[in-house]
Parts: structure tokens; C-alpha cells; sequence
């Protein structure tokens, strides 16, 4: 496959997988706003711990053997191989359920223990969805089986809001309603997708040259996926200690309010990026897969920036939309600084990280989550005692940045990180000029206000982007419409 046609897949893809992800997104914006509203900011706060130790476990039991998986995917398919990944996989994700018992016992009497019994009873509910569900994701992600792909997440997401706002009218908005709400609707799509893996269950087996494949691979992932988690949920578990859960339920609104566009935007390039970036290191060696890198780290900034600049800009519009009174005035303080640790958490991740994975030097990449896991807590204690929640949310973007510092320097030294610096100027020239026109048309009231104001700077940075020729979209677009043109003539 040429480079052009690699280039114009990866676009392809990540549009794809960026409408995959779109709705569900709609959807938790949707119940942040409801359950913001409904709920006061500590039963907010016990539902957040919820979520993030759920996400931890998923993370660390489930998410190495996601990954083994779909980098082994493409050797497997040739070798004709494919039934014995899925059956050694799934496997492994059984394994991993049955040891997240203890686990999720020691966090719920930890997080919550007035209500430990059903924080434990969920945690499991939510183990078993999300080892059964991401697994055949991961499946379909590394088939490039979009719409399946999409009617799982949006399935996920409309029953998970439905549900929760039926619990919560019915029984009253308390955690504990929303909570189960939430893991019905995941347990009841993981039994769906656990059909898919019914002729694997029958022959279900651990192959030992496989699991050792995969451990000798993806074994590092697991203290990776454990200190990568372990950041957000030591940032919330700290406030809950110093501040209590109602500060921890305006700190998550402030960050799933925030992070949803730009998780949204740079997950749709990732998951079309990565068996990229693994398929050309395998097929074109580590050249190809650094042209994947530079490719895939342009556009990361190309909807990254704009969207973090916006942010800051509109924080206040947004935030007034958006959360419940008792949210808002600290989440407006809050946002500056969690838009920005947002794009550095995801240019790590999904771009100075891709050199350990290429290299399989997966250990160093432990190395560089070390500052971020080391300075997380002392930095938000410390400046939360000081400032408040934004000097915690300053704290945890700080000890961040330490981490993307320390990926980048360790990852030159593995492979030769590219970077567009061209690229990365006519971004923030596109930028620039997306702040100057919202600055100029000033702050509007209301909902009709806020997307008055986004589709205004949204034009301009895409017009300037445009005339600047950011990742060559004006040459693209005018061989587009030569194309069309050519069409036209044609058929008159």
C-alpha cells in the first residue's frame, strides 16, 4: 500500500471512528447535564468514584490483553491463526474477572464505606461488562468493522442514560440509582457481545507459546495501565480526603465536561492510528511507522489546540449551559487547567508513546508514567490547601507535563520521534485566528449564544486552516473538486 492511500486511510478512519464515538459522547454530555441538576455535587462525587474505580480495574485486569490482542492480530490473521487469539484471549479475560474479586472488595470499602456492599456489587457488574465488551471491540477495531463498532458504543451509552434517568425518577437522584442504572445497561450489552464469542467459549483454553506471546508483549502494559490509572483516581481520592465527596463531584463534572471533546476528538484518531502505526512497523519497518507518527501527531494538534483554545475562551458560556448551579463557579476556575492536561494526557499517549510500543520497549514507557504518579499527590494536597480545587487541578496538569517531558526524552532515544513543526506552526496561525474572532464578537447569553460562538471560530480556523494548506487539507480539497468537476462533465 503506497503512502498516499496509508494517509488517506488513516483520514478515513479516524472521521469514521470519530462518528463511532460521537453519540455516545452526546450522551454523557446529556447526563452531565441532567444528572448535574438532579444531583447534588456529593452524590455526584460517590457516582464519580464509582466510574473512575471501575475505569482503574478495567485498565489494569482488561486492558494488556485488549492490546496484545490487536497488536498480534495482523501475524495471527496471516498465520490463519485468529480462532486460537480470541480463544487464548478470552481466555485470559475470565482469569482476569475472577482476580478482580479482592480488588474490587478492597476499593469499595476504601471509596465508600458507608456503602461498600453496593459499590462492590457494582464494581463486579461493571467487570464482567467491560472485559466482555472491549475485548470485542478491540476485535472489531482491528477488523476495521466500523458500524458495528458503532452501534455497541452508542447502544452503551443511550441504554446507560435511559436507564440511569428512569432509576433516578423512580427511586430519587441518589448515587446508588444512577449507579445501577449505569451497569445494567453495560452488563446487558456485554451479554450481547458474548454471543459473538460463543463457539469460542465451547474450545475455550490457554495455548502456552500464545500466552507467553502475549506476556512477553503486553506483561509491561499492566504496571503501565495500573500508574496511568492511577493518577485520575488518586486525584479524586485525595480531594475526597481533604475536601470530601461534594468536592469531588464538581471536579469530576469540571473534567468530564471538559475532556469529553478531546478525548472524542484524539480517540477517533487513535483507534484508527494504532493497528496503522503496527502494521506499517511490521510490513515497512520502523520508517513507515514514523511517517504514521508524524501523520498521526498533526492531526492530534490539528483538533486538539483549537479545541482546548475554545475551551479556555468559552469556559464560562459553557459552564453556565451546561452544569447545575452548585457546579458552576468553581468549575469555571477549574477548566483552564484540565483542558490543557487533557491534550498533554493524550499527545503522550497517543504520540510520544507510540515509540515503545513500535520498539516494544514497553518498560521505559513504565519509567515515563513515574513523575506523573510520584508528584500527582503531594502537588494536589499541597496546592489544594493553598488554592483550592484549581490549584489541585494546576497540580495534577504540572505533574503531568513532567510525565509527557520524561516520554519524550526516552522515546528519541528508542526511535526517532518526527515532528511537523511546519504543521505545528500553521495550527496555531489557524488558532490564533479562531481566538481573534471570538474575542471580537464578545460573549453571547444563552445556548443559541455558545453555538453562535463555536461555529463562528470554529469557520475561521477551518477556513484559515484551509488557505494555510494545514495537513495539505487545500491541495486535497482542490483535487477533490477536480475530481467532482471531471465527474460532472462527464455525465453531461
Amino acid at each position: 500500500m503506497s503512502a498516499a492511500s496509508k494517509t488517506g486511510q488513516l483520514g478515513r478512519n479516524a472521521a469514521v471512528y470519530g462518528g463511532a464515538l460521537l453519540l455516545p459522547r452526546l450522551a454523557a454530555f446529556v447526563a452531565l447535564i441532567v444528572f448535574s441538576r438532579l444531583l447534588t455535587p456529593a452524590e455526584y462525587g460517590y457516582f464519580a468514584l464509582f466510574v473512575i474505580s471501575a475505569e482503574l480495574m478495567n485498565m489494569v485486569l482488561f486492558n494488556w490483553i485488549r492490546l496484545a490482542f490487536l497488536r498480534l492480530y495482523a501475524e495471527h490473521e496471516t498465520q490463519k491463526q485468529l480462532p486460537l487469539l480470541r480463544r487464548t484471549c478470552l481466555a485470559m479475560t475470565g482469569l482476569a474477572m475472577i482476580l478482580s474479586l479482592p480488588v474490587a472488595l478492597a476499593m469499595a470499602l476504601l471509596a465508600a464505606p458507608d456503602r461498600w456492599l453496593v459499590f462492590f456489587a457494582l464494581l463486579l457488574s461493571m467487570n464482567f461488562a467491560n472485559g466482555i465488551v472491549r475485548l470485542r471491540l478491540s476485535e472489531l477495531q482491528a477488523e476495521h468493522r466500523s458500524s458495528r463498532y458503532f452501534a455497541i458504543e452508542v447502544s452503551r451509552a443511550v441504554l446507560s442514560l435511559a436507564l440511569s434517568l428512569a432509576l433516578v425518577g423512580v427511586t430519587g437522584p441518589h448515587f446508588e440509582a444512577l449507579a445501577i442504572g449505569f451497569a445494567a445497561a453495560n452488563v446487558g450489552v456485554a451479554l450481547v457481545c458474548l454471543a459473538s464469542f460463543a463457539r469460542d467459549l465451547m474450545q475455550l483454553g490457554l495455548d502456552r507459546t500464545l500466552v507467553r506471546s502475549i506476556v512477553s508483549y503486553a506483561g509491561p502494559i499492566i504496571p503501565i495501565t495500573a500508574l496511568e490509572s492511577l493518577i485520575p483516581l488518586t486525584e479524586r481520592y485525595v480531594i475526597q480526603f481533604v475536601a470530601g465527596p461534594a468536592a469531588v463531584g464538581v471536579y469530576a463534572a469540571a473534567q468530564n465536561l471538559v475532556q469529553q471533546p478531546i478525548n472524542m476528538l484524539a480517540a477517533a484518531v487513535a483507534l484508527a492510528a494504532f493497528p496503522i502505526i503496527m502494521r506499517s512497523a511490521e510490513v515497512d519497518g520502523h520508517g513507515g511507522a514514523q511517517a504514521r507518527m508524524r501523520e498521526v501527531g498533526s492531526l492530534l494538534l490539528a483538533l486538539g489546540v483549537p479545541a482546548v483554545a475554545g475551551i479556555i475562551m468559552l469556559r464560562s458560556e459553557i459552564a453556565t449551559v451546561i452544569l447545575g448551579e452548585e457546579f458552576r463557579a468553581d468549575a469555571i476556575a477549574l477548566m483552564p487547567w484540565v483542558a490543557i492536561t487533557a491534550i498533554l494526557v493524550n499527545l503522550k499517549f497517543h504520540y510520544f508513546d507510540m515509540a515503545f510500543h513500535v520498539t516494544r520497549r514497553l518498560m521505559v514507557q513504565v519509567a515515563t508514567l513515574l513523575p506523573a504518579t510520584l508528584l500527582t499527590a503531594p502537588l494536589i494536597y499541597l496546592f489544594l490547601q493553598i488554592w483550592g480545587l484549581p490549584g489541585a487541578a494546576a497540580g495534577a496538569c504540572i505533574a503531568f507535563a513532567a510525565s509527557l517531558a520524561a516520554s519524550w526524552i526516552a522515546g528519541r532515544r528508542l526511535l526517532t520521534i518526527p515532528h511537523a513543526f511546519g504543521e505545528m506552526a500553521r495550527i496555531l496561525a489557524a488558532t490564533g485566528v479562531m481566538i481573534a474572532v471570538i474575542w471580537g464578537i464578545g460573549p453571547l447569553p444563552g445556548l443559541l449564544g455558545l453555538i453562535a460562538l463555536i461555529v463562528a471560530g470554529g469557520t475561521a480556523y477551518v477556513l484559515t486552516a484551509v488557505a494555510l494548506n494545514t495537513l495539505n487539507m487545500r491541495a486535497a480539497l482542490t483535487s477533490h473538486m477536480g475530481r467532482l468537476s471531471g465527474r460532472l462533465v462527464g455525465a453531461s
